[in-house]
Parts: structure tokens; C-alpha cells; sequence
């Protein structure tokens, strides 16, 4: 979510120059950015991210800028919602409100899967605690009672794969998840799969291609896939070793690739299963798997026909009710029209 964001820090410092990094920290109601969310200031006046979609960045840039000239200590707590003291100021036009620590930047610990729980604020506020799933280790500049509900606070930001913030008595504590970017597994090197690889990649999303046939499985026909590999569905996922947190789409039509990838990706768990096919091959599709011992709650588990229901005919736009479909299982939405919901838009962790 922040990779370009980081990656301008990184070369902000190279350069010499300061950076003050504002990252959101709970929200409320409509907030137009996930917690998570960073916006970045240099001492050379450049901005990087964002916080709220540019409602509040300029309030936190002129914020940076006393952090910089020493007027202001960090870390700080930024408040920022629609109010009768700043309606005609900065508030946020959706009518939403967000939370945003603000500090000089610290070096990000390289993880690939963990947490990084930070106190803002409080006795201890900017002390940190790392969880390195990969490593086993935890690191923790927190003590006592705030060491134990930070690493607890990590564990359970892990597991979920959801970034929190967390109230106890004498300190807020803000759990950044990290882990890697979402994986798309897609059997069958068809056009279709170009089509959705190549949006993927635009998510930041990973892409891996797997099909038999070698002379589709190429990198010449799948220019936008992270990895294409010519072997079974079984033998590929034991190549990339499919994880519970992969979605799986099945795209070749072909009962011989499509029901042993279904079958081992339901048994690996995989949060997501599509296959591509009218409502009649799916319903023959799910007999053949239930004749081969596949529980009845795993065949109802597969989203076939795979996609949203928006008219899609030609590959990309194919792709797009596919990945939109797979956007809205990973959010627990139901992928209908925004005109007919009554929810909130935006998720919040209140």
C-alpha cells in the first residue's frame, strides 16, 4: 500500500534531506484512506503519499514544517474531522474523521511478515515493539504490562492480516500488519489471464500463471504475470508452496487441468476459489467433484461462475468483474451496486 510512498522516502535520505512521516492511525465514519495510509513531508518542501486523498495534507505539511523548524516536538497526535472549529478549514468533505501520528522518520524494520506496534501516545509514545513472524524474534523498546498488550495486539494483527489501534489506560497503540502483497494464482495461460494479471499488477498484487501446456505457459504470451510455470496445478502449487491467504482462478474450460486445481486448492485452504464457466458447467463441475470425495461445504465454497455480474464479454472485461469479485470477498462485501447499499463506503475500525 505504501511501497511508492517508502521507496521516495528512501531517496528523499539519500539526498540528505529530513523527512516527517504522518501515517494514519484509526478512522471513523467515511475516512477516504485504510489506517495504515502514510503521507511524507521533506525538509526540501516534497510530498509523498497520502492520508485522506488531500483534504488534510495541507494542515500536516504546514505541521511538518514546525517539526522541522523545532517549533514542535514528535511524536504527535493529529485530529482531523468535520467540526464547527474547522469546517471552513481542513476537515474531511465525506464527513468522515482520522487520527494521524506525526514524527521524523525511523528506519523501518524489513519484514516480510509481522507487526509493528507503536505507542502514540502516552508516558512511552513512539516506542515501538517489532514482531518478525519469519525470524521468530521480537524486538521491544515497550516494558511491562505495555510490552504484553503490544505483543498481543501484533499476534492478533498477524493472523488477520489487519493493521489496528488499540485504547488502554495510559497509551494509544497503533498495530501496523505487515505481510506480503495479496498473491493471485491463476490456472491457465489464457487471455484472459493476461487481463488479469495485468490488473493485478496495478493493485500491487503478486501473479503466478500455471498451466501444462508449454507452449501457452510463456512469458511472451504473459508479459504482465509475476511467474508463469509450465507444470500440473498439483506440482505447481507445490512450487510456490499455496498459502491459505492466495486466491486461486481456474480458466481453462478443461475438466483435465480445472478439477485437480480445484481440488487441491479446496484442500490447501485457499480463501478464494473461482472457475470460469457458465452456470451449466458449473453445475456439472461441482458433480464431478463431489464424485471424487470433495466435501459438499468445499464444492459450495467456489465462486463459479467466477466474476461480478456486470455484463463482461471481452478478456479485460472479464477481468475486471474477476478481480473486482476477489477485491470484494477479501473486504466481506457483497459486490453490489453502491447506489443500493446502506452501509459505510470506506472501511473503518470503528
Amino acid at each position: 500500500m505504501n511501497e511508492e510512498t517508502l521507496a521516495t522516502i528512501d531517496g528523499w535520505l539519500a539526498e540528505g534531506h529530513q523527512v516527517a512521516v504522518s501515517q494514519v492511525v484509526r478512522t471513523y465514519s467515511s475516512a477516504p484512506r485504510p489506517i495504515g495510509s502514510i503521507f511524507a513531508v521533506s525538509s526540501h518542501g516534497r510530498m509523498a503519499g497520502s492520508v485522506s486523498g488531500g483534504c488534510v495534507e495541507g494542515a500536516i505539511f504546514l505541521e511538518a514544517e514546525d517539526l522541522f523548524a523545532g517549533n514542535v516536538g514528535g511524536p504527535r497526535l493529529l485530529h482531523y474531522g468535520i467540526t464547527d472549529e474547522i469546517a471552513g478549514n481542513v476537515g474531511l468533505a465525506c464527513g468522515g474523521e482520522l487520527w494521524v501520528s506525526l514524527d521524523h522518520h525511523r528506519a523501518r524494520p524489513d519484514l516480510r511478515r509481522g507487526a509493528i506496534v507503536t505507542a502514540v501516545t502516552g508516558p512511552s509514545a513512539g516506542a515501538r515493539l517489532v514482531l518478525d513472524v519469519d525470524a521468530s524474534s521480537v524486538e521491544s523498546e515497550l516494558r511491562g504490562a505495555l510490552h504484553d498488550a503490544a505483543l498481543a495486539a501484533a499476534n492478533d494483527a498477524v493472523t488477520r492480516e489487519e493493521s489496528s489501534a488499540h485504547d488502554l489506560e495510559t497509551s494509544q497503540l497503533f498495530v501496523e500488519a505487515i505481510f506480503p502483497p495479496h498473491r493471485l494464482v491463476i490456472v491457465g495461460a489464457v487471455d484472459t489471464a493476461e487481463a488479469v494479471c495485468r490488473l493485478a499488477g496495478q493493485l500491487g498484487w503478486r501473479s503466478v500463471v500455471i498451466d501444462p501446456r508449454g507452449r501457452f505457459a510463456t512469458t511472451e504470451r504473459l508479459p504482465s504475470a509475476g511467474t508463469v510455470i509450465a507444470r500440473w496445478p498439483e506440482d505447481g502449487f507445490a512450487t510456490i508452496e499455496l498459502e491459505q491467504s492466495d486466491s486461486v482462478i481456474v480458466l481453462t474450460h478443461d475438466p483435465k487441468i480445472d478439477d485437480p486445481a480445484l481440488v487441491a486448492a479446496l484442500a490447501a485452504g485457499a480463501s478464494y476459489v473461482g472457475a470460469l464457466g457458465s452456470r451449466r458447467t458449473q453445475a456439472k463441475r461441482a458433480e464431478r467433484l463431489l464424485e471424487q470425495g470433495v466435501p459438499a461445504g468445499d464444492v459450495e465454497r467456489v465462486y463459479g461462475p467466477v466474476g461480478l455480474d456486470i455484463g463482461a464479454h471481452t478478456p479485460a472485461e472479464t477481468a475486471v468483474s474477476i478481480v473486482a469479485e476477489v477485491i470484494a470477498h477479501r473486504a466481506g462485501r457483497s459486490g453490489r451496486r453502491l447506489v443500493v447499499t446502506t452501509g459505510r463506503i470506506h472501511p473503518t475500525t470503528e
